[in-house]
């Protein structure tokens, strides 16, 4: 027999080792080519060594059953941080353009090195995860920006939240893993004057429908997936308006926005104009408003306008480039400086009014900074004034 509370154990003519494995108690004899591996002195020093190494690994979470014991198949294969993504993700009811956002930080998990040793925090066992592989991972990409390290460890934790439901483990190694800081960028709005350049110049060197197209996202703020998404049935003509409550993201049509809630939308005159041009174009097909003049067929992602259309534009203009979701931002400036109501404007771009607000703080107080420091200089000259006053002549 061995010694007590080792693991290891002599059955008649053969040695048999027994250890604890997820919860279950395990015995396997251990064999050599087919054949019982008979107790001798040699032998059984051997297994004790091997007893304590598969303690060790179970300990660790590194032990696989199949590993030492291939005819178990692969019964006890540790279940590794990127299986754990993969199961995870397939888990989540999302849309298209959630899960390819999903899948990007997946990635980057998978392929991070965790260690000095170069592993991989894919490849690394659920249960010996540790805050530090998470941070010596986050540290080996120091060109991510807050939001995204913030994305990423957010799918990250989710996935080791489902694993602790599940019982895998006890405790959650991501939940501490603190926020990054990010400062978001301020809306970078082209001038009035350069709105007008860029839907004259489309107009002169594209398809009408373009400069259709470019002038109406400027005059209605809608975002690209609303604007690519937008059917003939959705706009009233007559009454001016139209409703927004579908958009094109990622190659697919959705029945709702960004924001799930439907919105009305008021045409201005330059909106309207726009539209009415594009009837000839596209009305008679009472689908999509807008189109891709080169196949005639919907507009699926923003890469392709982008690259045939905006860039080159921009290049003839000699404009700093900014994105075509910056018409966006224009429309409400725009609105803000014709003195509109902010609760207005929020209402008309899908907004909240605090995101509205926080959003666009610069332009809502431009033209109160300047009158409230006016005053404020005012006071200082007549208090200078007093203390210094100008002497006789």
């Amino acid at each position: 027999m061995g010694r007590k509370g080792s693991g290891v154990e002599v059955r008649g003519n053969s040695i048999r080792i027994q250890f604890t494995f997820n919860g279950e108690v395990l015995r396997r004899t251990l064999n050599l080519d087919g054949e019982p591996l008979r107790p001798t002195a040699a032998n059984l020093k051997y297994a004790h060594r091997l007893a304590a190494e598969i303690r060790e690994r179970i300990r660790f979470g590194s032990f696989s059953l199949a590993e030492y014991f291939p005819a178990d198949g692969d019964v006890g294969q540790p279940l590794t941080v990127g299986t754990q993504l993969d199961d995870w993700l397939a888990a989540q009811r999302l849309e298209a353009s959630t899960i390819a956002g999903y899948s990007s930080a997946i990635r980057f998990w998978k392929a991070a090195v965790c260690d000095r040793r170069g592993a991989t925090l894919g490849d690394r066992p659920v249960r010996i995860l540790k805050h530090s592989d998470v941070l010596t991972a986050l540290a080996s990409r120091p060109d991510l920006t807050g939001k995204t390290v913030n994305n990423y460890v957010s799918v990250l934790r989710k996935a080791m939240e489902l694993a602790v439901a599940d019982k895998t483990l006890s405790t959650n190694p991501v939940s501490a893993v603190a926020r990054a800081k990010h400062q978001k960028p301020l809306p970078d709005p082209f001038s009035r004057e350069e709105a007008e350049a860029i839907v004259a110049d489309m107009a002169s060197h594209y398809p009408a429908p373009i400069a259709n197209y470019v002038e109406f996202k400027f005059f209605t703020g809608l975002r690209t997936s609303e604007s690519f998404g937008l059917h003939w049935r959705d706009v009233d003509l007559a009454g001016k308006h139209l409703v927004v409550h579908r958009a094109i993201v990622r190659g697919v049509e959705k029945l709702n926005t960004k924001t799930h809630t439907a919105r009305q939308v008021i045409l201005n005159s330059r909106a309207l104009a726009a539209i009415q041009r594009q009837r000839k174009h596209t009305q008679m097909r009472d689908q999509h408003v807008f189109l891709d003049p080169r196949y005639e067929e919907p507009w699926f992602e923003e890469r392709a306008f982008r690259r045939t259309y905006w860039e080159p534009t921009l290049r003839r203009l000699r404009l700093r480039y900014r994105p075509p979701y910056n018409t966006r931002h224009t429309y409400a400036t725009m609105m803000l400086m014709a003195g509109m109501r902010p609760a207005f404007c929020a209402k008309q771009l899908g907004h909240s009014v605090e995101m509205f607000l926080r959003t666009y703080a610069k332009w809502i107080d431009g033209d109160h900074n300047a009158l409230e420091m006016g005053r404020l200089e005012a006071a200082l000259a007549s208090d200078l004034s007093q203390i210094y006053p100008k002497k006789g002549r």
